[in-house]
């Protein structure tokens, strides 16, 4: 299934969206709470302030997407890869980041919200990545849990 376009607003709720390929389509304020997306792709997407709560998006794949403000609360986001995507404002709160994988170039992370426990995994896998924010995250982290993520990242 392909969908692009205006589809902003649009309710998708429960539905099982498996393997669709949303390209260029404008999501803004749709609704995906509780859908399957299970191996969906996103491409060239703006899906600012759209909601994913409780969705089921293993190994979505998006590419250039704009979530700015998102709802991930409760998404199960196994497997997914964000590439070049805004993350900006989104509610990751409640999401299972289980071998998430984002690209830290393009990305912009500003206002994004996450349990503690969450943050401290994602800026101490950023903080080891080679970039000029590097201490910046590490200073995130604090020393305190620098050595248990040490050793749960280094097994």
């Amino acid at each position: 299934m392909r969908i692009a376009g205006d589809q902003r607003g649009r309710d998708f709720s429960g539905r099982d969206l498996t393997g669709a390929v949303f390209e260029g389509a404008d999501l803004y304020r749709a609704s995906f709470a509780g859908a399957n997306l299970t191996g969906v792709t996103l491409s060239n997407c703006f899906a600012a302030e759209a909601s994913f709560q409780q969705a089921h998006c293993a190994c979505l794949r998006a590419i250039k997407s704009n979530f700015y403000r998102s709802d991930f609360n409760g998404a199960d986001l196994s497997d997914a890869l964000l590439w070049n995507c805004v993350l900006a404002g989104a509610d990751l709160r409640g999401a299972k980041l289980r071998r998430l994988t984002v690209t830290l170039d393009c990305n912009s992370f500003e206002e994004l919200r996450l349990e503690r426990c969450a943050s401290a995994e994602l800026a101490y896998l950023f903080g080891r990545a080679r970039s000029p924010h590097r201490q910046g995250w590490m200073d995130v982290v604090g020393e305190r849990d620098v050595a248990r993520l040490k050793s749960v990242f280094t097994r």
